[in-house]
């Protein structure tokens, strides 16, 4: 079951988008998609305009190497799909010591300005849909 109200406050109110009230109209979300060898746990799509990717992240260490290949999985699909922006969100307990590396490797890489980058408490990603 996919809880629309909790993924529009979310990308509202964490994520900031500003998206028109009818583009919330169209929400879907899947769970544990695999794209490249890679598992996403949560794959949010609103309004068929905006991909959310929503990633658990441990170690600053995983980060080097996950977070381009995220970047690049989501710029893919979003254009093959025709969205207009992809949100990749990454989500950890220690979301403050990752940020900083986190924007660092963000910033390094080759993307446009419709690939944004949250990085969050893991407490604030709520269950989105069933697995």
């Amino acid at each position: 079951m996919i809880d629309k109200d909790m993924i529009k406050f979310f990308a509202q109110n964490t994520l900031g988008c500003g998206c028109p009230e009818e583009v919330f109209q169209h929400i879907t979300c899947e769970s544990n998609i695999l794209r490249d060898s890679v598992n996403i746990p949560y794959k949010i799509t609103i309004g068929n305009r905006l991909l959310i990717y929503v990633f658990a992240i441990d170690t600053p260490d995983s980060l080097k190497d996950l977070l381009p290949k995220l970047a690049d999985i989501g710029k893919r699909e979003r254009d093959n799909s025709g969205f207009n922006r992809f949100r990749l969100v990454l989500a950890a307990d220690n979301h403050d010591s990752l940020r900083q590396t986190g924007e660092q490797l963000f910033n390094a890489l080759e993307k446009d300005e419709k690939i944004h980058l949250h990085i969050l408490p893991k407490t604030s990603i709520p269950k989105f849909c069933d697995a």
